[in-house]
């Protein structure tokens, strides 16, 4: 199976100055399906206001999906002439369980929405809620699972990437031979000015088609709604082929937080929601000025695929995370590994299964560190999940 790229990056491959005419308008459906099955230990439940109510075993067919999320899009592209294109891309995931649309809220209806520009000189361009830099940097080289789709459902990085995707974006990339670049700017919702909220960044990515080697990196800020407190992004990794059959992905994340970043309309994440994944204190969400939350996370991750045969797929993650905090009790570790195989009955329906394993310590207990809205956040040092399930793509 090949990852779906997202549609900022996978643009980008025609060439600047290639001199081939382009297709008249195009219009594509896409998608993935998948449920699965997932045992837990320690999982946890949560009341309405969000606090912990009870942690025990737990046997359920996942919300978003199992080997990855659930979604359905439309992309189209129309040839304007002269070496310019028009493209937009329309993107919403739901629950397979129910047929609900995620988030339940509506609040993301369509997780992807944007509408660009594509120039054989210049690049693409394009506005809307979008993919952002640093997400696009790891898809390009290092990050876990890239055999399937880069949205697995157990994906700790997702978390130090600050969800992936963004609002009010204006994105530009271009792509020239083997190398990407990529840069973004998302206007700011907060009051009195369009830095408040805003968030900038760029990357660059070797990324060879064929190639023994591919590297990339990114740097992002993030500005609070409300005041000039910033939370930056650094990160860069590598994939290394070996041979025919596997491939070998390390990467490095960095988190670096202001004590009082407690808001980001553009996330879209309030302090309630920041207080969820463990980025700030619940204390935070109602005076930004106390002392709490990280100050700092830094994550290393590794993986090695191997492709045993044309139809079976095994793979293996690592990530470990450490954190300092505004105060000692946000001091923390974690710890987590993950085996999964993926059998494929065709080119697009795949059968796998997959166990992961979670240590966490001091500050980083009952932080989402499995993947945006993906397993509820266990208040246990340690959890234990295994999937099994079917996905089919289109």
């Amino acid at each position: 199976m090949t990852r779906r790229v997202p549609l900022s990056v996978a643009a980008l491959a025609l060439p600047l100055c290639a001199g081939t005419a382009w297709a008249q308008s195009t219009l594509t459906l896409y998608g993935t399906v998948d449920a699965g099955l997932r045992y837990e230990t320690h999982a946890t439940d949560y009341g309405a206001d969000g606090a912990p109510v009870n942690t025990r075993s737990r046997l359920r067919m996942t919300r978003e999906g199992g080997m990855s999320e659930s979604f359905w899009g439309v992309k189209g592209t129309e040839d304007l002439g002269g070496g310019l294109q028009a493209i937009f891309q329309l993107e919403s995931h739901f629950d397979l369980r129910n047929g609900d649309p995620l988030p339940r809220d509506g609040s993301q209806y369509m997780q992807i929405a944007s509408v660009g520009l594509v120039s054989q000189s210049w690049g693409q361009l394009t506005l809307g809620r979008q993919y952002n830099v640093a997400m696009e940097a790891a898809s390009l080289a290092y990050g876990s699972n890239l055999w399937a789709d880069y949205f697995n459902a157990f994906k700790p990085e997702h978390t130090l990437l600050a969800a992936s995707k963004t609002n009010n974006m204006v994105h530009w990339g271009a792509q020239l031979g083997d190398v990407v670049l990529l840069a973004q700017y998302a206007i700011g919702e907060g009051e009195g000015s369009s830095r408040r909220g805003s968030q900038y960044g760029v990357g660059v990515a070797y990324a060879p088609e064929n190639g023994p080697v591919k590297l990339a990196g990114a740097l992002m800020r993030t500005k609070d709604d409300n005041t000039n407190a910033k939370f930056d992004i650094y990160t860069a990794g590598a994939q290394f082929r070996l041979g025919e059959s596997a491939t070998l992905q390390a990467g490095y994340i960095e988190n670096r937080r202001d004590n009082d970043f407690t808001s980001f309309a553009n996330g879209p994440f309030s302090a309630v929601d920041l207080a969820g994944l463990g980025i700030i204190s619940p204390a935070q969400t109602v005076d930004p000025s106390i002392p709490g939350g990280f100050s700092k996370r830094r994550m290393i991750l590794g993986g090695i695929t191997y492709k045993a045969t044309p139809w079976l797929t095994l793979a293996a993650n690592v990530w470990f995370t450490r954190q300092r905090g505004y105060t000692s009790d946000f001091d923390g570790s974690a710890s987590q590994y993950q085996l999964v195989a993926g059998y494929a009955l065709s080119k697009r329906t795949m059968l796998y299964a997959e166990i992961d394993h979670s240590v966490y310590r001091g500050g980083l207990i009952g932080a989402q560190l499995v993947g945006i809205n993906a397993q509820s956040p266990t208040i246990a040092r340690t959890q234990t999940g295994t999937t099994v399930g079917i996905r089919h793509t289109f």
